[in-house]
């Protein structure tokens, strides 16, 4: 256990820096956002985040962080509810990108702090960034050899929408090179076919013979090319294994694999958003110094779907508690 003071901001409220630590991992994180700031697995620190609060306040990517309201996209930045039209942040061209000025700019609470446990939690009211009803969150990680467990739970005092995952950006080889060539496999059998905003055009094609059909290990790079940008994309699970921790059984979403280091993505939600930094680079720089660079990092974001709220999924009454489960975790090759 290990807490070091990591900035402070405008108001005077203090951030601090946690470690967790065993014989295979070591992880930071801050009550900034909850972030995830390092995650160093077999020596190796394969997560993106920054050396300062300053560059925190600055980021423009989430990095490492607890997103919320409502992960993703939310087409034209409202939804409606019960005959009622909400009206939130624009700040994806026409649309909502992950709650506004959401819950990865939040100071949040530490309730538990253990040598292999802390849990976070945060208090979001009613109205914050246009969405309804008091919502008490808590986020709970677990290292567990070389996994992080992440738990979120959420209950509001009045009917809401929520959608909770985490931000951070992956490179197993290290930051400061590209990661196309890393090979992926994600076990879906379908994807959410977005328009040109990347709001979901109500189709869910199976991936056979497209860019999508990463159901065995492929090179990331392999399909970036002059007709396709990149992925950023959700993918509609069918996991074929599955893994218990902490006695829950979750299913397997994808493997990265890299040189020396395999991630395994474990989930109990039925989607996930791959995102290979697409739109990652300018400042701030990454830790030590190391320079953002498109295509530097992924995302692997487990979720229900991009706009889900808009065809009303996600919706939860008074005194219901949400629940989203999820590892990742690091094998040596």
């Amino acid at each position: 256990m290990k807490k070091t003071l990591f900035g402070k901001l405008a108001n005077g409220e203090e951030i601090y820096e946690y470690t967790l630590k065993n014989d295979f991992a070591k992880i930071t994180f801050i009550n900034f956002g909850a972030a995830i700031v390092s995650f160093e697995a077999f020596g190796k620190d394969i997560v993106g985040g920054y050396d300062n609060l300053e560059d925190y306040l600055q980021d423009d990517s989430h990095q490492g962080a607890v997103i919320g309201r409502v992960a993703n996209r939310i087409a034209n930045a409202t939804f409606t509810m019960d005959g009622k039209t909400f009206f939130l942040p624009k700040n994806d061209g026409e649309n909502c990108l992950h709650g506004g000025n959401g819950f990865d700019r939040r100071m949040w609470s530490v309730d538990e702090y253990t040598c292999d446990k802390i849990r976070f939690s945060y208090k979001s009211a009613d109205g914050e960034e246009g969405f309804p009803a008091n919502l008490k969150v808590t986020v709970t990680y677990t290292l567990s050899n070389s996994a992080l467990i992440i738990e979120y739970t959420a209950i509001p005092d009045a009917k809401t929408p929520i959608a909770l995952t985490n931000h951070s950006y992956f490179n197993l080889n290290g930051l400061g090179d590209t990661i196309l060539n890393h090979k992926v496999q994600i076990f879906a059998d379908r994807y959410t076919e977005v328009d040109s905003t990347l709001i979901p055009n109500g189709n869910h094609p199976a991936v056979d013979g497209t860019v999508f059909d990463l159901r065995l290990p492929k090179d990331i790079g392999q399909a970036v090319d002059g007709s396709f940008d990149g992925y950023d994309h959700n993918f509609i699970l069918s996991p074929t294994a599955f893994k218990t921790f902490k006695d829950k059984e979750l299913g397997l979403a994808a493997t990265v694999t890299a040189e020396e280091l395999k991630l395994s993505v474990y989930t109990d939600q039925p989607g996930i958003q791959f995102y290979i930094g697409n739109f990652l680079g300018g400042r701030p720089d990454f830790k030590g110094n190391i320079k953002r660079i498109r295509h530097g990092a992924f995302c692997l974001e487990t979720q229900t779907e991009p706009n889900c709220i808009n065809h009303g999924i996600g919706f939860y009454e008074k005194g219901d508690v949400y629940t989203h489960t999820t590892v990742y975790e690091v094998g040596k090759i």
